[in-house]
């Protein structure tokens, strides 16, 4: 019966400390650099967002500063912009799993699921 008392001490110690580890979490997201890139021929499109999605730079190569180029450089820059966006989607839900270390939590799941979506 008083078996499953220490798991649930460690929950509410767990629970308790969330408040805390979810603004670490947050300073640590901003301050990660993850880089999406995109290329065709020599046209090239690098973006840097952080580990919350927040768009932090743009290169986009010189020769796509032309004018004939406007749409290779808007479809570039979307997929960089897609791809570095994706990756840190991701790396926000797995520092929100070890962040939970293991517990399950109703709903947890299918709203990291959501979430790298």
């Amino acid at each position: 019966m008083f078996k499953n008392l220490g798991n649930i001490a460690g929950l509410m110690k767990t629970i308790g400390q969330l408040p805390e580890r979810m603004r670490k979490l947050k300073a640590e997201m901003e301050a990660r650099r993850i880089n999406g890139q995109a290329c065709e021929g020599d046209h090239r499109v690098s973006v840097v967002v952080n580990g919350l999605g927040l768009v932090q730079t743009v290169d986009i190569s010189d020769s796509l500063l032309h004018p004939e180029h406007k749409t290779i450089a808007q479809r570039l820059t979307l997929d960089a912009m897609n791809e570095a966006i994706g990756q840190a989607k991701e790396l926000h839900v797995q520092a929100i799993r070890e962040l939970s270390h293991g517990v399950e939590l109703p709903g947890l799941n299918s709203i990291l699921e959501e979430m790298a979506k």
